[in-house]
């Protein structure tokens, strides 16, 4: 498999990272992997055989699929922490990147997120809003949400006048 290479655009490459779960740096050492400056962009020139020996690798090694069991107040605890780190300026933070923060906090799967997501937007009403907007959309119910907010709820202030 001399001199078998391909090439791939960086965002494709960052993707193809984030599907399998590790970092760009990670994929790119493991595949050991060029970067090319082409235009105003890179590419990585990934060798064949490099690149045969790492799906081997990752279909022969057992997994680790052992269901976490999350409790609904640590589960809140990341949503929450997620909301906070990932919100812009509206205080609305992407719902699918929420979801992957959590995920990767907690390992759970996309079937434990959206459940315990359900369970508490049932349970704690009015505590989240949820848009319907944006490019990547999760179902929740029957419908799709791009954008989620932590509503702060705060005590009655009392005016003393003096």
């Amino acid at each position: 498999m001399d001199d078998l290479k391909f090439s791939v655009r960086k965002s494709e490459f960052e993707k193809f990272a984030e599907k399998l779960g590790v970092s760009p740096a990670e994929l790119l050492d493991s595949l050991k992997a060029e970067v090319i400056k082409v235009g105003p962009g890179f590419r990585y020139v990934i060798d064949m055989e490099n690149f045969f020996y790492f799906v081997l690798e990752k279909l022969y090694t057992p997994q680790r699929k052992t269901k976490r069991e999350v409790s609904i107040n640590e589960f809140e605890e990341a949503l929450n922490k997620a909301i906070a780190a990932l919100a812009g300026a509206s205080g609305y933070s992407k719902l699918s990147e929420v979801r992957n923060y959590v995920m990767r906090e907690l390992g759970i799967g996309e079937e434990d997120f959206e459940e315990l997501l359900t369970f508490l937007l049932q349970s704690k009403r009015g505590s989240y809003v949820l848009l319907e907007g944006g490019d990547v959309k999760i179902q929740i119910g029957g419908k799709k949400y791009g954008f989620i907010k932590k509503v702060e709820r705060r005590n009655r202030v009392d005016i003393v006048y003096y």
